[in-house]
């Protein structure tokens, strides 16, 4: 009978090369997800390039403030609770409309 035992180094080396290969597919399968990956829209505002999603978020919390503005003219406001994240997920709300609506392609 063979009574050699086996070498402690050969199943690191397997598991190694089975993380690397591991590796490598997910690498590969993320470039999948980057093909619709396109340059960010500028747009030329006053000389100027400026990012079109910088200017989104600045009409956002603009509109918010004014829904803001007129929930308090109304009387709304107090019933409005928690006010933070229902601000919050108005300004988000208004940035993306505004952001679907000018540069949707």
């Amino acid at each position: 009978m063979n009574s050699i035992p086996p070498h402690p180094i050969r199943p690191a080396v397997c598991r190694r090369r089975a993380s690397r290969a591991f590796g490598q597919a997910a690498a590969g399968l993320s470039l999948i997800f980057l093909t619709g990956c396109r340059g960010a829209p500028s747009i030329n505002l006053l000389g100027s390039f400026f990012p079109a999603w910088m200017l989104c978020m600045i009409l956002g919390v603009a509109g918010a403030f004014v829904v803001r503005v007129i929930c308090v003219r109304t009387g709304v406001e107090p019933y409005m609770q928690p006010r933070l994240p229902i601000y919050l997920c108005l300004w988000g709300l208004i940035t993306l409309l505004l952001w679907l609506s000018f540069f949707r392609s």
